[in-house]
C-alpha cells in the first residue's frame, strides 16, 4: 500500500488497496470517489467528537486512530484501534444508523486517510448485496473486539489485562519492543495512567519487561504468559 499521500492524489488511485470495494460497479465506483475526500490529521488531533453516524467512513492509509466514548465523569474508554489499511464502517451499518451514541476520535499517530460520506456508503451497501456481506463481516469482527474489550475490563484483573495486551501487541508488530507510552497503554486498557505505571514497574522487578521513554520491552515472554493466564 502506498504510504504517503501527496495533494494531488485522489481516492481513486487507493480503492483497489481496500479489499471491501473490490466488488464496485464502475458507476458505484465513480459515485464513491466523488464522495470521498483527503484528510490528515497530527498526532493528538481530534478526527471527530459527536455522534457515531456523522464519522463517515474512514479509510487509513499511515498512522493510527483511537475510537472512544466518554464517559460523564470525563473518563474514557477506547473502543478499538484504527490502523494502516483499516475501514471504519460502523458508521455506515445500516443496523446500527438508528443508534444514538456519541464517539469520539483521535489520531494517536500523525495519519493520513480518506473520508467517504456515510450516506453515499449506505447506498452501495444497499444496493450490492457482495460489499454488503463484506461489510457486515467487518462489522462483526469490530463489534466482537469490543464486546471481548468490555468483558476484560469487568471480569479480568488489571495486571492480566495488560500482560495479554503486552503480549498482544508484540505479536502484532512481530517484535519484543512495544512503543506506547503508559498513557496510551492506560488509554488501550480503559484504566488509568497510575495504575499502569504501577503494573509496569512491578512487571520491572520482577524481570518480566525492560522500560525506556515510550517503549516497553518484553523480557521474559514464558513468564508475561503466565501472568496473563494464557
Amino acid at each position: 500500500m502506498k504510504t504517503h499521500i501527496s495533494d494531488s492524489d485522489h481516492f481513486r488511485a487507493y480503492i483497489d488497496q481496500f479489499e471491501l470495494w473490490s466488488a464496485l460497479t464502475p458507476q458505484q465506483q465513480d459515485t464513491l470517489t466523488a464522495h470521498t475526500r483527503l484528510s490528515r490529521y497530527k498526532k493528538g488531533a481530534t478526527v471527530h467528537r459527536g455522534a457515531l453516524g456523522d464519522a463517515g467512513t474512514l479509510h487509513i492509509i499511515s498512522g493510527a486512530l483511537r475510537v472512544y466514548i466518554l464517559s460523564e465523569e470525563g473518563r474514557e474508554f477506547t473502543l478499538y484501534f484504527l490502523r494502516d489499511g483499516d475501514v471504519d464502517l460502523l458508521t455506515s451499518i445500516s443496523f446500527l444508523g438508528t443508534v444514538s451514541c456519541d464517539i469520539a476520535i483521535e489520531a494517536t499517530k500523525n495519519t493520513e486517510l480518506f473520508v467517504s460520506d456515510t450516506e453515499i456508503v449506505r447506498d452501495i451497501l444497499s444496493t450490492n448485496v457482495e460489499i454488503r456481506a463484506r461489510a457486515y463481516e467487518y462489522a462483526v469482527v469490530r463489534l466482537s473486539e469490543m464486546l471481548w474489550k468490555f468483558q476484560q475490563m469487568l471480569f479480568t484483573s488489571a495486571d492480566r489485562r495488560l500482560a495479554k495486551f503486552l503480549l498482544t501487541e508484540s505479536a502484532r508488530t512481530d517484535c519484543d519492543e512495544i512503543r506506547l507510552t503508559h498513557e496510551e497503554t492506560a488509554q488501550y486498557l480503559g484504566t488509568a495512567r497510575e495504575v499502569v505505571s504501577r503494573l509496569i514497574r512491578e512487571f520491572s522487578q520482577e524481570g518480566l519487561v525492560q522500560t525506556s521513554r515510550g517503549r516497553i520491552h518484553i523480557l521474559n515472554r514464558a513468564a508475561l504468559q503466565e501472568r496473563a493466564d494464557v
